[in-house]
């Protein structure tokens, strides 16, 4: 933690200096905060970029897209529910995940590993918000960082003997079997409402 806040202060401001040790229990909380708003900023802007990507891949009228955008930008930073909802002219569920894999690495944490499956099994079986997605297309959309996202979304997707006995680890298991990697020139006429579609994003 110390190594990171330090490298990555001396990175923004051009010099070294051991930055956490001058930190209090103040300037913690404080940079807790920070933290936490830019993950909002984040969440927002990744599913704006889902919702235009979504827009123009279901080729919706200028209209349905200012709609949609609309919805959007008066969502809370955490509310419940899908990060998208849409319900015309098709019905659509998606969730975008802002996570890099950890360390620098090629694999996600398992912390977000737990994050992203449960959030494909709540695509796949609903949410108390909307309970029945089965007649919706449904997509995550995941943070596009190059080959590590490829090679840690590839990791994810393993096959996992998945023998534990608790409901919830069986989930996250089985939920892969109703995943999809979407293909670049794949058309939303192709798609399958059984299936949930795995979509990389770069934030703008």
């Amino acid at each position: 933690m110390k190594k990171r806040v330090n490298r990555h202060l001396s990175k923004l401001t051009g010099r070294e200096f051991d930055y956490f040790a001058q930190m209090g229990q103040s300037d913690l909380i404080e940079l807790k905060t920070v933290l936490a708003d830019i993950n909002n900023v984040l969440t927002f802007k990744m599913t704006i970029e889902a919702a235009n990507w979504l827009c123009k891949f279901f080729k919706l009228n200028t209209k349905e897209k200012r709609e949609i955008l609309k919805k959007v930008d008066q969502t809370k930073p955490n509310s419940k529910g899908f990060d998208l909802h849409i319900t015309e002219p098709y019905k659509i569920v998606a969730e975008v995940k802002c996570v890099s894999p950890v360390n620098n690495g090629t694999k996600f944490g398992s912390a977000q590993w737990n994050g992203i499956l449960d959030d494909f099994y709540g695509l796949k079986n609903g949410k108390a918000t909307l309970k029945d997605t089965a007649a919706y297309y449904k997509f995550l959309f995941l943070a596009d960082l190059g080959d590590r996202t490829d090679l840690a979304i590839a990791h994810l997707l393993r096959t996992s003997k998945g023998t534990s006995e608790k409901p919830i680890r069986r989930n996250r298991h089985q939920i892969k079997e109703h995943i999809s990697l979407l293909e670049k020139k794949q058309k939303f006429t192709s798609l399958n409402v059984d299936m949930i579609y795995l979509k990389k994003l770069r934030i703008r």
